[in-house]
């Protein structure tokens, strides 16, 4: 059986790894080699990125990973990572760096490039707002990484590391020339490659601001930006409903499929029995009898929602006869058909999670003075968004949001922002990257270092390692201990 998964995870990396490049067939059609880039329109590259850079955070090289060392799924311990929870491949540390700077970031400095050549101020604002969340998710899984000097190919082959905190403050500044270049009035921009908005600038401000709201949460911990948290709520050009949300969506048709589908049909017995119910995530859910249970989780067979905790033996691993028909498990497994589905997309920011921040904002006085009735208002708006966004009734959504106990009641500051945080955690789970940059800086759930591998590591992973391919040609790569060291912007 182990040697089995290790296929399926040998699998999915490749998988992982080629489906921008299967996909830009079916949907564009482009240079393969994205550093030649000829054809001069801002779209053809600026899609080329938003393939790369959606099949890289669900591919193999990233989700997979993720979804395990930072406890929101759980494995049954040896039946697909098991040991090596936090021993990250240097093939995912090495193809994310790649499609990060290579085929997304190159390619939409590119398109930014040609769109200046043509005063198309609405397509440089489009690429820059993704290039900024790009740069944001890879300082999420290294910390320090090069930005200042990066794309400087003919000025230096070895660029230095900017720190986080510099690496945060000039997406932000990315975001600021974003929003001021928009112009909805003028007809020039990226539609037809546009595969989010289709060129809705109205939906792309929102987005921009969403994403410095989220920005300035993450240095909220260390600098004191509650007047700009401020402007930014004040300004009431935020995300105003789930269909604003910014998302990659995958199809049906085959080269278009979510790579997590793909495993499913190339090991149907077997790869939806890697993914089950972590307590950090059901437990929370069971407590408000929330229903995105079934959506989420299938029960077992006594129709029960049984949560398995990370590097734990569960059944398919100490049951033989389970072991042989995993469909016999006791504990609950992801749903198969809702979230390892050909068409689920990719949700990078959400009107759920901009909610949740808000209503964070609220609770600490970030800016804004303390409200906890504005924090219930706004928490009760995200959770209501996120049950709907997962297909539960919109009277049934609405209701279970209302009913929830109001953050008044949960006993101090400290049980607000942790029922956020929680919801927040609830809403991520298909995101793993997003919810474990959620508990870094949060610092809630408290997790622990899983007991398969506590012998090894002094704490909990807080990063990725850098790649070894970028160490040995890069005499800049910081030294850091190892993954269980703190990134600058944590609680």
């Amino acid at each position: 059986m182990k040697r089995l998964i290790n296929k399926i995870l040998f699998g999915l990396t490749l998988t992982g790894g080629s489906l921008g490049l299967h996909s830009c067939g079916d949907w564009l059609d482009i240079n393969s080699n994205e550093l030649a880039a000829t054809k001069t329109e801002a779209g053809y590259l600026f899609n080329y990125a938003a393939i790369n850079y959606s099949s890289k955070r669900v591919g193999g090289d990233q989700w997979l990973p993720i979804i395990y060392a930072a406890q929101v799924a759980s494995d049954a311990d040896n039946w697909f990572v098991g040991a090596d929870m936090y021993n990250i491949s240097t093939y995912a540390t090495g193809n994310g760096w790649v499609t990060s700077y290579s085929s997304c970031g190159y390619n939409l400095l590119k398109a930014i490039e040609f769109a200046t050549g043509e005063n198309d101020s609405n397509s440089v604002a489009q690429c820059k707002i993704l290039l900024a969340n790009t740069v944001w998710e890879s300082s999420m899984l290294y910390g320090d990484i090069p930005y200042s000097e990066a794309w400087n190919i003919e000025g230096t082959q070895t660029p230095k590391f900017d720190t986080q905190k510099d690496v945060f403050y000039s997406v932000i500044g990315l975001l600021d020339e974003a929003l001021d270049g928009i112009d909805e009035s003028n007809s020039k921009r990226i539609d037809k490659y546009d595969i989010y908005y289709t060129g809705d600038m109205a939906k792309w401000r929102r987005l921009g601001n969403s994403l410095k709201l989220k920005f300035y949460m993450y240095l909220a911990n260390k600098e004191d930006v509650g007047d700009e948290i401020k402007a930014i709520i004040d300004g009431g050009e935020l995300m105003n409903s789930s269909a604003d949300d910014f998302v990659f969506p995958f199809y049906t048709t085959p080269g278009n499929q979510n790579p997590n589908y793909q495993l499913t049909v190339q090991y149907p017995d077997y790869y939806e029995y890697c993914f089950f119910a972590n307590p950090t995530v059901l437990d929370p859910m069971k407590a408000l009898d929330d229903p995105r249970i079934p959506i989420y989780f299938r029960a077992n067979a006594d129709g029960e929602y049984i949560s398995l905790e990370a590097s734990e033996k569960g059944s398919v691993v100490t049951d033989k006869e389970i072991s042989e028909k995993p469909s016999l498990c006791t504990e609950a497994v992801f749903q198969k058909n809702n979230l390892l589905r050909a068409d689920y997309p990719d949700v990078i920011c959400s009107y759920a999670e901009t909610m949740f921040y808000v209503a964070e904002a609220y609770v600490r006085g970030l800016g804004v003075a303390k409200d906890l009735a504005q924090a219930d208002a706004a928490y009760r708006k995200g959770i209501e968004a996120s049950c709907v966004y997962n297909g539960v009734a919109a009277a049934t959504a609405a209701s279970f949001a209302a009913g929830v106990p109001s953050l008044s009641t949960l006993g101090g500051d400290d049980k607000a922002l942790e029922a956020i945080a929680s919801q927040q955690r609830i809403e991520m789970m298909m995101r793993p990257l997003e919810a474990w940059s959620n508990q870094r800086r949060t610092g809630y759930p408290a997790l622990e270092v899983p007991a398969s591998i506590r012998n090894f590591y002094p704490g909990i992973m807080h990063r990725w390692p850098y790649p070894e391919r970028e160490g040995s040609v890069n005499d800049n790569v910081p030294h850091v201990d190892g993954v269980w060291t703190k990134m600058w912007f944590e609680n």
